[in-house]
């Protein structure tokens, strides 16, 4: 066989291919069932599946006109998403577990702002902030027992495909307006995302995002998939997830308020 050929048929098997999450218009139907946001559950379908490669706006257009309603997301803006295989030299450990794919996101711009799209305490609070690429790593740490503490009490619960999205570069960041936050003080306050943490829990999918203030102070808010709100403080069971998944979330620095200063770079003359 020609070597040039040879190669070439390497090269062909070694990519990964661009697989279609369940055929980019259909989900599972526990996703269906709870899962308003065409962009989570998309997600959330390419995780399960375990997909790897690149897809364009046109195909989540194609799968949120399917889904049970419109994104909230400006897809216009993106220019592309690819998950993929994290090269073994570059994979990193955390307690026991290794993070072996990552998500690239890219949009059409350096810096997206948008409104908030969901309401937290009643109000659409604000502004969210996106600096591309928005680079995050997936920890899939599969079943886990979450140590739930309430009424003076603690329970094991158990929780599965456990999986927390860690931002490694770029940004996802919360700018609360003025008034709103002289209003509410610290239940609401400007917050830049560590990570998410999803998975599957008592009969439904659990999701919760843990954030930094601008003074330093751990912030973080249950997601409601159903509703499209956010539920600041949430649940015990939020509130175990959130400390389950913190650890896997910290800057490789070790300093939390480095997840700050990349956007606070790009906004310094704003």
């Amino acid at each position: 066989m020609p070597k040039r050929l040879c190669l070439i048929i390497l090269v062909a098997m070694s990519a990964p291919a661009a697989a279609e999450p369940y055929g980019l218009t259909t989900g599972p139907d526990y996703l269906r069932a709870q899962v308003q946001e065409p962009v989570f559950a998309y997600v959330f379908a390419m995780v399960e599946a375990d997909s790897l490669g690149i897809w364009s706006r046109a195909d989540l257009e194609t799968f949120a006109t399917g889904w049970v309603r419109p994104s909230d997301f400006p897809l216009e803006h993106l220019a592309s998403m690819r998950r993929e295989v994290v090269p073994e030299a570059e994979r990193i450990s955390r307690r026991g577990a290794v993070c072996d794919r990552v998500i690239t996101i890219e949009l059409t711009e350096a810096r997206l702002d948008m409104p908030m799209p969901y309401s937290i305490l009643g109000y659409h609070p604000g502004t969210l902030s996106f600096g591309s690429p928005l680079v995050i790593r997936e920890w899939r740490l599969g079943e886990k027992e979450l140590h739930v503490r309430a009424d003076d009490e603690t329970r094991r619960t158990p929780i599965r495909g456990f999986t927390v999205f860690q931002v490694v570069s770029g940004w996802a960041v919360l700018d609360v307006d003025a008034w709103l936050d002289n209003l509410l003080g610290k239940n609401l306050d400007d917050s830049a995302t560590l990570c998410f943490a999803t998975g599957r829990t008592e009969g439904r999918i659990l999701g919760v995002g843990i954030n930094v203030g601008r003074d330093g102070r751990f912030i973080y808010g249950e997601l409601d998939f159903r509703r499209n709100t956010v539920v600041t403080h949430g649940r015990p069971l939020a509130r175990a997830a959130a400390g389950a998944a913190r650890p896997f979330g910290t800057p490789d620095s070790g300093d939390r308020n480095d997840i700050w200063s990349a956007y606070l770079a790009a906004t310094a003359d704003d």
